[in-house]
C-alpha cells in the first residue's frame, strides 16, 4: 500500500526522466521512445485503434469514432473517455495525420494539444515514439502556465503516461503474434 501511495505522489511531483521536452517558437513537445519487438503493421493497428487505447493508456479508458468514421483518416473525429481516480471526462478529437505504418496524430479540440505516434522499423522490431505537442497559444498550455504549481502537477501526471503507455503497449504487442 505504501508503495502505491509513493508511486502516486511521485507521478504528480516528479517529472519522468525518460520523457524528453523540446521548445521552439510555437510551443513545446514532450516525447518518449521505445523499441518494441513487433512489426510496424501490428503496432500501426494498435496505436490507431482508438476504441482499444484504454488497454495500455493509464489515463484513457476508451474511444468511439464519430460521424461515420471507422478508422484513422485525416479529418476523422472521435471522442475519448479519460479517467484519473474518480474524475472521468471526455475529449473530442480530430485526426490530423494518418500516414499508414508511419505516423498517427490527433488534436484534442477543447484544450489544444496534439498527441501522436511515430513508427519506425528498427532491427526487426519497431521504434515507437509517443509525443504530445503543446502550442503556446493552446488554452490548456496557458492555463498550466497561469496556475503555476498546480499546472506542473497535472503536467507531470500526464508525462508519466507517455512511457507507461509505451511499456504497456510493448507488453501487449510482444505477448501476441502478429496478425
Amino acid at each position: 500500500m505504501a508503495g502505491n501511495v509513493t508511486s502516486t505522489i511521485r507521478r504528480f511531483l516528479v517529472r519522468p526522466e525518460d520523457v524528453v521536452r523540446t521548445r521552439d517558437d510555437h510551443g513545446m513537445t514532450d516525447h518518449a521512445t521505445m523499441l518494441i519487438d513487433a512489426p510496424v503493421q501490428q503496432l500501426w493497428g494498435l496505436v490507431t485503434d482508438i476504441t482499444g487505447m484504454g488497454r495500455w493508456s493509464p489515463e484513457n479508458r476508451s474511444g468511439r469514432w464519430l460521424g461515420g468514421a471507422a478508422g484513422p483518416q485525416v479529418g476523422a473525429l472521435f471522442v475519448g473517455v479519460n479517467r484519473i481516480g474518480p474524475v472521468v471526462w471526455t475529449t473530442r478529437c480530430e485526426v490530423t495525420v494518418a500516414t499508414p505504418l508511419e505516423h498517427f496524430e490527433f488534436r484534442v479540440h477543447m484544450v489544444g494539444p496534439r498527441w501522436g505516434y511515430r513508427l519506425e522499423p528498427h532491427r526487426g522490431g519497431t521504434l515507437v515514439t509517443e509525443y504530445r505537442e503543446w502550442p503556446y497559444t493552446s488554452a490548456f498550455n496557458r492555463a498550466m502556465r497561469w496556475s503555476g504549481p498546480v499546472g506542473r502537477l497535472r503536467d507531470n501526471h500526464a508525462l508519466h503516461g507517455l512511457p507507461e503507455t509505451l511499456r504497456a503497449l510493448k507488453a501487449h504487442a510482444e505477448s501476441r503474434p502478429a496478425a
